[in-house]
């Protein structure tokens, strides 16, 4: 790499990674142009990740290494940005691994198009040797900021009362959703900094959902390739897996998730609210869900009297769509509507 400014920036952040951070940085350089920086966040690992990163590092001119104290994803992912030069940002977690074109062809088809933002299909390898492949949901072609708008930030950004009823009448949530994650897409470092962009250090977990939506909500446009060039492994002893056991981590995480999405919503404008009501009123149900499984939890009720005192969720119990086919959901949502009263 040249003394100029890198065209990509890869954003990696690790902890105790040690078992598979290796081949992901392998297959990251096998697929990573020859102006392209790696910024490997270790945070704060108490294996041998730290190790093989610096290891790397001495032979690998394009990485970079940062060390710090364990903050979680979220504030690794920003340390990188901090020191990120690269024309565009690709974020990939230290676990997964990416298709040899993945940089090249997605830079591509922004230089192509001139788009803000690239998404792309991913693969997924689960740990029992099942796999499979999320394809695109849509064509997000999209060339103006109301088509972005419109198109693709709804399938990512929550749940609609018309995903409910379409749950009550026998298909699924995600139906009409979008993965959210922050690794199969591109973004233009441009418009992170130039609207001070971070990862919300609050969320453990959907922290992509809330950055992907606040950077689409100041991009003029997108492009996509409907091929799964990002692998995803998933594992057992990830975020996803473990933070749902512990009752006052989700009921941390649901009400910070719930104040990002009105505070977005209510930058964009009202058209998206709609687009998350129903997340708003199932979120403050699995936060009464934590504070009542096994047994009472105080300070998660507290957490969730908070959130009832949001204005947007107390709105979203009271319009809330009621089915016998779900009977906990309904007996659940009038629940909360009494305990907004209070």
């Amino acid at each position: 790499m040249t003394g100029n400014a890198p065209g990509i920036s890869v954003v990696i952040p690790c902890w105790n990674s040690g078992g598979w951070v290796g081949r992901c940085l392998a297959e990251v350089f096998a697929a990573l142009p020859s102006d392209g920086e790696v910024i490997a966040v270790d945070d704060g690992s108490d294996d041998s990740t730290l190790e093989i990163l610096k290891a790397a590092a001495a032979t690998e001119p394009r990485l970079k290494v940062v060390a710090r104290k364990h903050a979680g994803v979220s504030a690794a992912r920003n340390a990188a940005l901090d020191v990120a030069r690269g024309t565009l940002v690709f974020f990939v977690d230290p676990d997964d691994g990416v298709e040899p074109d993945f940089f090249s062809a997605m830079r591509g088809r922004m230089d192509e198009t001139g788009a803000d933002c690239c998404v792309c299909a991913m693969r997924i390898s689960r740990e029992d040797g099942s796999s499979g492949v999320w394809t695109l949901k849509g064509d997000y072609e999209s060339r103006t900021k109301d088509e972005v708008l419109a198109g693709y930030l709804p399938r990512i950004f929550g749940f609609s009362f018309d995903d409910i009823r379409s749950w009550y009448a026998g298909g699924h949530l995600f139906d009409r959703r979008e993965l959210a994650s922050s690794c199969r897409m591109a973004f233009r470092r441009r418009i992170i900094e130039e609207n001070s962009l971070r990862f919300d250090e609050r969320l453990e977990l959907y922290e992509d959902a809330i950055f992907n939506s606040r950077y689409l909500a100041f991009a003029e446009s997108m492009t996509c390739i409907d091929r799964p060039l990002y692998c995803v492994n998933e594992r057992s002893t990830g975020a996803m897996a473990t933070i749902p056991r512990d009752a006052a981590r989700v009921c941390r995480n649901k009400l910070a998730l719930i104040d990002a999405r009105i505070a977005i919503a209510t930058a964009v404008g009202g058209a998206l609210m709609r687009c998350c009501e129903g997340s708003l009123a199932l979120g403050a149900m699995e936060m009464l869900a934590a504070s009542v499984r096994r047994l009472p939890r105080l300070d998660c009720f507290r957490m969730l009297m908070e959130c009832l005192s949001r204005d947007e969720v107390r709105s979203a119990l009271r319009r809330f769509p009621m089915s016998f086919r779900k009977p906990l959901v309904a007996v659940s949502a009038l629940l909360l509507r009494l305990l907004a009263l209070l």
